[in-house]
Parts: C-alpha cells; sequence; structure tokens
C-alpha cells in the first residue's frame, strides 16, 4: 500500500469514503508524473484499495530504435544523391 494510503488510513478516514478516495488518486496521479483524466486515477485507487490488479505505466518513455544506418545509406543512395 501506498504512502498516500497508510496515511489516510492512520488519520481514521474509511478507505471507501469518496474523499479518501479522490485525495488517493490525486497522490498517485502526482507522482505518476503522467497527465491522464482524474476518472483513471480513481479506478486505479480503488482497484489497489480492493486488492485488485493495478496497470502499471512504464516509467519512462520507450526509445525508438536505432536505425539501419545501411539501409539510410542505400536508400539515398538509389534516389541518385551520389553525387
Amino acid at each position: 500500500m501506498s504512502n498516500a494510503a497508510k496515511n489516510g488510513l492512520q488519520s481514521g478516514n474509511d478507505p471507501q469514503s469518496v474523499d479518501f478516495i479522490n485525495r488517493f488518486a490525486e497522490t498517485m496521479r502526482a507522482e505518476s508524473g503522467v497527465d491522464l483524466p482524474h476518472d483513471y486515477f480513481v479506478a486505479e485507487a480503488r482497484m489497489r484499495l480492493a486488492g485488485g490488479t493495478v496497470h502499471h505505466m512504464p516509467s519512462q518513455t520507450a526509445k525508438p530504435g536505432k536505425p539501419e544506418t545501411s539501409a539510410c545509406f542505400d536508400a539515398w543512395a538509389k534516389a541518385g544523391h551520389n553525387s
């Protein structure tokens, strides 16, 4: 369970209350660094609190693969740019 959920439980808030879930969702959104709708994080918060499967967001975006330099050169050469 995340720190936000633990802090809410320690302060006596009901984890099923709308206020608690909204605060938990906002904390998850801030920690993720991803700009998704609030409703997405509300659903994630409910799943986490219920012990269900949570969608995992990648920690970093996928980097494009390294281009094949010979393929680039071949395409350039076949286009008649060999002068």
